[in-house]
């Protein structure tokens, strides 16, 4: 009679475990990139499984595209056909994915602290890919990585120098 009892405790324990691990399961489901889009186009408040969607989706990207951009960053110009085929492949791997500029406006307009530890990692996951969009606050400025400061003015004549102020910083990132 002990161990029948026993028996049926364990069992309506693990009964509740696997209820409520079904339960967590399901809430922190990562939707898919149309249901996000469709969040976005009628303005509801994204959560951190929205954001992990949208990281996730700019960053597949972001990795595919790497290998085309290792090709065009190589090249001396634009008329290489290197350069037109990747830039062409580039363009059909675009198409491919038809949320990634709101997606990308979503992430540039969002500062790094408004995404959770996990989010930040997939950031950090991405980031050395150059068509990874960076939130902001997240990362080196890649528009300009070598501009220390702002020019005042130029010399009259060329004398090599430019004088320059500000509090700029170098920055020497590897990008891939």
């Amino acid at each position: 009679m002990k161990t029948n009892r026993t028996i049926r405790r364990m069992l309506s324990v693990m009964s509740v475990l696997l209820i409520g691990l079904a339960f967590a399961a399901c809430s922190s489901k990562i939707p898919s990139a149309e249901e996000v889009s469709s969040r976005i186009d009628r303005n509801d408040q994204l959560n951190q499984a929205d954001y992990t969607a949208i990281l996730d989706y700019c960053g597949e990207y972001a990795k595919k595209a790497q290998q085309y951009f290792d090709i065009i960053n190589i090249q001396p110009n634009d008329s290489t056909v290197e350069y037109q085929k990747a830039a062409s492949d580039m363009a059909a791997l675009y198409e491919a994915y038809p949320y990634l500029d709101k997606f990308r406006g979503i992430i540039y307009n969002l500062p790094l602290t408004a995404l959770d530890e996990d989010n930040q990692k997939i950031i950090d996951k991405y980031s050395r890919y150059q068509a990874f969009p960076l939130p902001d606050g997240a990362g080196a400025n890649m528009t300009n990585p070598d501009v220390v400061g702002m020019i005042e003015e130029m010399p009259e004549s060329d004398t090599g120098e430019v004088i320059s102020v500000g509090d700029g910083e170098a920055v020497n990132e590897q990008v891939k």
